[in-house]
């Protein structure tokens, strides 16, 4: 997991205050990776399980994001950051969470996008912010954004609901503000675990060349993604093509 999703994780369970009980898959922690991976800090007295394929540090049960052993309508939030690249069927993953999800659930996810191969349990796909939104079809009402250098971000990252609602509508807004805020603020420091996988953005973010900043998905928009404004900046920039 990369600094920024950790960053991305914490504005989330902030703003949404997600219900419990809280479901982690892809628990596990890479060894010496604790400090990074641990998310459990930022979803204070909530019942909160790890699930992954594999036991070790941070697993307190095995599934199979394809086959969730978890009863229908039993969990309040689920995560599942970078693990759908390795996913068969993702399109049954995002089913299955649905399906155990509570009529208040929430979803949060992100996928890598310029990412090297990486192979456990083996790695299938790489989605846009435009294929994100189509995996998530099944949920009425979700927040997509991409981050990193402008034609090539590092990941996709979502938040959708189970029910459509006016507080969800409300709270989305909120994270756009600070998500847009917080990688503003940090510039290059926040965006050093995305820019430090490749030299080549390093290189043209430096010369001017190279747009950073968190990119919101938008069907309507051109592009898939909100377009900037007159000024040439609405809030960090945000006009990510994804080609």
């Amino acid at each position: 997991m990369m600094r920024a999703i950790n960053t991305s994780v914490r504005l989330f369970g902030e703003v949404f205050d997600p219900p419990g009980p809280v479901v982690e898959l892809g628990s596990y922690y890479p060894p010496g990776y604790d400090w990074l991976s641990d998310l459990r800090p930022y979803f204070p007295g909530r019942e909160y399980v790890g699930c992954d394929l594999r036991a070790g540090n941070g697993v307190d049960r095995i599934e199979d994001v394809q086959e969730l052993s978890f009863d229908d309508s039993s969990v309040g939030t689920m995560l599942e950051f970078e693990i759908l690249e390795h996913v068969p069927d993702p399109d049954r993953a995002i089913s299955e969470a649905n399906r155990v999800l509570r009529e208040d659930g929430l979803f949060a996810l992100s996928t890598p996008f310029n990412h090297g191969l990486h192979a456990f349990p083996d790695d299938y796909w790489r989605f846009t912010a435009s294929g994100m939104d189509r995996l998530l079809a099944p949920f009425p009402d979700k927040v997509i954004f991409a981050l990193g250098p402008r034609r090539r971000p590092a990941f996709v990252f979502a938040v959708a609901a189970k029910t459509a609602s006016a507080e969800f509508e409300a709270r989305k807004r909120l994270f756009q503000e600070r998500v847009e805020d917080t990688f503003r603020r940090t510039r290059l420091r926040g965006y050093s675990s995305v820019l430090r996988r490749t030299g080549r953005d390093w290189l043209v973010s430096a010369l001017g060349r190279g747009e950073l900043g968190a990119a919101f998905f938008d069907a309507a928009a051109g592009g898939g993604y909100f377009p900037r404004s007159a000024e040439g900046e609405s809030g960090t920039n945000r006009s990510f093509t994804t080609s």
